[in-house]
């Protein structure tokens, strides 16, 4: 088992840095780079050592201990938090899968017989490689309609989601109001009567070689009316070609009341002015919509919140690996290295530590965070500065359980064998007291998320460049009217905290030092 532990992790950072190296960006191994090239080579070194020397050093095979084992059989037999285990596990590697599930460039595109494949590259293909006259990055999105629309042997494929988890913004939608036979007006996406404004524009013939547009701001209006219940009711508009008003009517319940033209222009010479069957515009937050794969909508700004759950999940596990890491590596040095020692060291530790302890988290994060411009902010910083506060409680735990195990008859023993000091914390004390560190990991990752999403929540958390579950919610919380937004949020933020909670109780339970120790 270490072997192929010790392969996998060599053979990763091989993979990460010459992909990286071949312009090449692989899900979730990309993310070593984010901060850049030379951080993540020596990421990728620092992890083809670590490898190697667990291939040289480690043996073949882990020999678990028999109480080790009892452990892990007890584990299983608590199937709420077994089955959330695999629950999570296999959320984690779908998180890993990464840009190939979610994001707004093309997995595939097959253009005029060539192969591209913009997802899992480094650089950005503008839109005149694949026939457009825009030089800012395809918009693949849109080259998937357009071929497919004129049945092209050119093709797309996108992700399951094909939005980016932030800075994506969904564009304004057009949907046709119809008539059907009995004079009641339907939006074409819906089966019941519509209520709201709906507008027709004049079709102006473009010159030669000049582009059209289906954009508002290129688009004149030609008529605005609104419905209730699927009829015209209330004020009407006609405009003219310069945009001013030329026309108004009166309506009561599909019955025209008032006609009035504003202007020399007469009512037969603006009705035979060409312009657009009638449609209404649809601004965000939009509802859940498959054909446009939005599938659980967009918030207020029109990015899709699934694609944002996602991207949040992925920097929350970000966030709590480095945590785990940071915050565990203080607690246990310092926790055994106090309960080892004692005296003057334990003392002066503990001081400092009460110092530490007195000083309120969240104020000293509102506070740096209130000097520093947002785009500065970034997820290491927000961790940096929990992991100053969150290793204390842990000294606690770790210091108290090396002071009982210091005084057993096997300490002393292998003390007389001449074991240094190093090898007595790591290779006899550490394991066991560790029991007790194990069961907190869960609940740990718990707080991180928690932590994270309340930052975010109240805009000391990470910019808007980074994806936030907080910053969703705050949108939710203040456009209730649309449900979905915070809906999603809660629910997904539920499941995850419940899955660890499970999890955490199952672990607690079976690593009991009451049940499984090995003194009696």
């Amino acid at each position: 088992m270490l072997r192929n532990i010790s392969l996998s992790i060599i053979l990763l950072a091989l993979i990460g840095g010459l992909s990286h190296f071949m312009g090449w960006a692989l899900p979730s191994l990309r993310w070593f780079f984010r901060f850049g090239d030379v951080a993540g080579y020596v990421v990728m070194a620092v992890a083809f050592i670590l490898g190697l020397w667990l291939l040289i050093k480690g043996g073949k095979d882990i020999h678990w201990r028999p109480m080790t084992l009892r452990k892990f059989e007890r584990f299983k037999s608590i199937r709420r938090g077994y089955v959330s285990f695999w629950l999570f596990i296999a959320l984690v590697v779908i998180a890993l899968l990464d840009q190939s599930l979610v994001g707004k460039r093309a997995l595939v595109v097959k253009y005029d017989g060539g192969w591209y494949f913009p997802a899992f590259q480094q650089k950005q293909y503008p839109g005149t490689t694949f026939g457009g006259e825009d030089d800012s990055e395809a918009r693949y999105r849109e080259l998937k309609k357009s071929w497919k629309a004129a049945e092209s042997d050119n093709f797309v494929i996108m992700p399951i989601v094909p939005w980016d988890p932030v800075l994506d913004s969904q564009d304004l939608v057009k949907v046709a109001v119809e008539k059907d036979d009995r004079g009641v007006y339907y939006r074409a996406d819906q089966s019941k009567p519509y209520s709201g404004i709906a507008y027709t524009y004049h079709v102006i013939e473009q010159a030669e070689g000049e582009a059209s547009s289906d954009d508002d701001e290129n688009q004149l209006k030609k008529s605005m009316y609104k419905f209730r219940k699927g009829v015209i009711t209330g004020r009407a508009s006609g405009y003219g070609l310069s945009g001013d008003p030329v026309l108004t009517e009166q309506w009561d319940k599909g019955d025209l009341v008032s006609r009035e033209m504003l202007g020399e222009m007469t009512y037969e010479a603006f009705g035979e002015m060409p312009a657009t069957a009638m449609q209404t515009t649809l601004y965000p937050a939009l509802k859940p919509n498959f054909k446009n794969a939005n599938y659980l909508g967009t918030d207020s700004k029109g990015w899709d919140i699934l694609a944002t759950l996602y991207g949040g999940f992925q920097v929350v596990l970000k966030a709590s690996v480095l945590y785990l890491s940071v915050s565990y590596l203080l607690g246990l040095t310092m926790g055994c290295l106090m309960g080892y020692f004692g005296g003057l060291f334990d003392m002066i530790s503990q001081r400092l530590i009460e110092i530490l302890s007195n000083i309120p988290f969240l104020f000293v994060v509102m506070i740096i965070n209130s000097r520093l411009e947002p785009e500065d902010r970034t997820i290491g910083m927000i961790v940096g500065i929990m992991c100053v506060f969150s290793w204390i409680g842990m000294t606690y735990y770790m210091r108290t359980a090396t002071y009982k195990e210091k005084s057993r008859d096997y300490v002393q023993a292998s003390k007389l064998l001449g074991a240094s000091t190093p090898r007595m914390i790591t290779q006899h004390i550490l394991p066991n007291v560790i029991s007790t560190i194990v069961t907190l990991v869960p609940f740990t990752f718990s707080a991180v998320t928690t932590s994270l999403t309340a930052l975010d929540f109240i805009g000391f958390g990470l910019p808007e460049n980074y994806p936030s579950w907080g910053r969703t919610l705050g949108d939710g919380v203040a456009n209730l009217d649309a449900a979905w937004i915070v809906s999603s949020v809660f629910i997904a933020m539920v499941v995850l905290l419940l899955l660890i909670t499970f999890i955490g109780e199952a672990v607690r339970e079976a690593f009991d030092p009451k049940k499984f120790t090995f003194y009696k």
